[in-house]
């Protein structure tokens, strides 16, 4: 700026001077022309700068308004950031808290849990002792029991590929004599009747399901289990069940005839 003033100042000194041209040179008069034309075009070139210069500090000045405003923006963001910061860190507390919680609870639920199991256990037991107690008080009838082994004896056939056996009525005849012979006598004993016959004594069963089911897994375990349940050759066979105060004596008799 002070070289402007300058160079105005010279101009205004040039342009003030009386006009002398008789007693200036053409050439003096070229040179100060030329200087003055040079200085015009510095000051040109100057006044140019001046207004780039005033432009950029407007800009400037705009950039620092900008500024401000994202500045104060940040300032927001960063204040609603610290208290959603405070807001996670009290919701972070408040989890660890429910977290305890639930492992307590999950703790105390696992212990309930064994102790239920063990409380079912013993109920359990003791409603299949109360089972046992209720089946042994219940009359068990006889034909019950009967037509439960008929009807096992000719499932175990079936299994084995064989046919099944029919029900002789004469072969019953025989059976349930004997069945009331043993309990006359107070022994397991066989028929006089020549054929396939195997016996049992049975007390203390709750249902005649289950007294079938002993009698046939005892004849089993016998060794003529195969010859007279099995027997390929068998057509008919009976069961004679006959009850003695709490014992039930049984006799099974099978043959080709009926």
């Amino acid at each position: 700026m002070k070289k402007i003033a300058m160079l105005l100042l010279l101009v205004i000194v040039l342009l003030s001077v009386p006009s002398c041209a008789q007693q200036v040179s053409q050439q003096e008069y070229d040179r100060v022309s030329n200087e003055l034309q040079a200085v015009q075009s510095q000051l040109a070139s100057l006044q140019g700068k001046l207004a780039e210069a005033e432009s950029l500090q407007a800009q400037n000045e705009e950039l620092n308004k900008r500024n401000d405003a994202v500045k104060s923006e940040l300032e927001t963001i960063r204040a609603e950031y610290e208290g959603l910061s405070t807001e996670y860190d009290e919701l972070n507390e408040q989890f660890d808290t429910a977290k305890s919680e639930l492992e307590a609870m999950q703790a105390e639920y696992e212990e309930l849990s064994t102790e239920y199991d063990e409380l079912n256990e013993q109920f359990e037991e003791l409603s299949e002792q109360y089972n046992t107690i209720v089946e042994g008080t219940a009359e068990i009838d006889e034909g019950d029991v009967e037509q439960a082994l008929f009807k096992l004896i000719n499932q175990e056939r079936e299994k084995a590929g064989l046919d099944e056996l029919m029900w002789g009525e004469n072969l019953y005849k025989w059976a349930i004599a004997n069945s009331r012979k043993m309990a006359t006598n107070k022994r397991l004993e066989y028929s006089e009747y020549i054929g396939w016959q195997e016996v049992f004594w049975a007390t203390g069963y709750g249902t005649a399901d289950r007294m079938a089911d002993a009698a046939l897994t005892v004849w089993k375990n016998r060794q003529v289990y195969e010859r007279f349940f099995l027997n390929a050759a068998a057509k008919y066979d009976a069961v004679g069940v006959h009850k003695s105060g709490k014992v039930f004596y049984i006799t099974y008799v099978a043959d080709y005839f009926h």
